[in-house]
């Protein structure tokens, strides 16, 4: 917004000669005048100030004996005074300012970030059809409101944020998911629960009370760490309850089950180098699409690339320009040899275990057997891995005058 404001103000670009062109920016420093974009050039300098400000730079020109020469200047004042006898041309140049405006008032699109367990698209799809549709006023959008809804929605994100940057409403996120048990110590009463099935390997408490043991074989839900501290005297009685949020680490062997085929004959396509391409633009609910007849292809694929108008980084318009392309080939039939069959399964396996490493898991076990039949390629079995299972749950607190239940007692969900 910066850069819009300095344009609709107008600013210079000016050279500075002279003596002592060095005495004439240090009383531009001195008087507070903010100038940008300056460097050195022939036996002065160039730089660029606002409009506005150009008249107090006379003082300081007799003062220091310098020149002063305006190379270019730029924005929308001395656009209209260089268009000022084109009264239609100065009149659609406000009204796309003012269109530019209007829509600037509105939200254009919707930006995830930090997704792990869920998909950037399930959050965005999630907010536009329940809390923000696009083209919403930002004036009537709540963004502390909009973060307690999502946490509701989706209990794996730990911590959310939302912002309204330019047009678009910008979503960063944590999830619990991410391999971490770790809470922050402002937060409210909470158990550490299961996030799958599994058995328990390693497991260190940092607050809370440990309700499983390393060996034990826990169902998803079930809690790992109770938030409830009950204290105890000599006789074994309760006699106080703190309520606090779990935290620790606790590492569990889990199964992911592997099940993949394919065809051992297969196409290849051959492309021709015939296509053939349409644009469609999309200007709020209007759609139209332009492109000559279209060719007949037999066979073909469609590459489309979708570009939404921005200015900017953050400041999308609500128009936007699809680009379809189709591009003919001619399918030619192959069969696998048993030997390159096994190495497409294989490579296809690695792709899957590849992908659970990124979510910082230790392979343990690969149990995946690879036969091919009666033209088929199969590929079944399990990895066992070991992860990190544990989210933060929040805890009920019973009110005064209820007992709390103890940890031996917390029945697994």
């Amino acid at each position: 917004m910066g850069r819009i404001r300095t344009w609709l103000h107008g600013y210079v670009e000016i050279y500075v000669s002279g003596n002592r062109p060095e005495r004439f920016l240090s009383l531009l420093n001195h008087k507070n005048l903010f100038v940008w974009d300056m460097e050195p050039a022939e036996n002065g300098y160039l730089f660029k100030i606002d409009r506005r400000s150009v008249k107090e730079l006379d003082p300081l020109r007799k003062k220091t004996g310098s020149k002063l020469e305006i190379r270019n200047k730029y924005g929308l004042p001395f656009l209209l005074f260089r268009y000022r006898k084109r009264k239609l041309f100065l009149g659609g140049l406000i009204l796309c300012g003012g269109l530019v405006y209007l829509c600037s008032l509105f939200i254009w699109d919707i930006n995830v970030d930090g997704t792990y367990f869920y998909t950037e698209e399930q959050i965005a799809d999630r907010i536009e059809e329940s809390y923000v549709t696009l083209g919403m006023r930002k004036s009537k959008i709540d963004c502390n409101w909009l973060e307690e809804q999502l946490r509701q929605d989706f209990p794996e994100i730990s911590w959310v944020s939302c912002e309204i940057i330019g047009t678009q409403l910008n979503v960063e996120l944590k999830e619990t998911l991410e391999g971490t048990e770790l809470v922050d110590e402002a937060a409210p009463p909470q158990d550490i629960a299961a996030a799958k099935d599994g058995v328990i390997v390693e497991m260190i408490t940092r607050s809370g009370t440990p309700v499983v043991k390393p060996g034990q074989s826990v169902s998803k839900g079930d809690v790992l760490i109770s938030g409830v501290i009950n204290i105890y005297d000599d006789f074994d009685e309760v006699i106080e309850t703190d309520y606090v949020a779990a935290d620790g680490d606790i590492i569990a062997e889990t199964v992911y089950p592997y099940e993949d085929s394919f065809e051992m004959q297969y196409y290849d396509k051959t492309y021709t180098g015939n296509h053939q391409r349409a644009i469609t633009v999309e200007l709020l609910n209007w759609v139209q699409e332009f492109h000559f007849p279209w060719k007949e292809f037999q066979h073909y694929d469609v590459i489309e690339e979708n570009h939404k108008l921005c200015l900017g980084g953050t400041y999308y318009l609500p128009v936007s320009f699809t680009v379809n392309e189709r591009r003919e080939y001619q399918p030619e039939l192959y069969t696998y040899s048993e030997e390159e069959a096994q190495q497409r399964a294989e490579k296809r396996l690695q792709r899957f275990i590849d992908d659970l490493s990124e979510k910082e898991v230790e392979i343990m076990e690969n149990n995946v057997t690879i036969e091919c039949r009666d033209g088929v390629c199969h590929a079944s079995g399990s990895i066992v891995v070991w992860e990190r299972i544990g989210y933060g749950r929040t805890l009920a607190v019973p009110e005064e005058g209820v007992q709390a239940p103890e940890a031996d007692e917390i029945t697994q969900e």
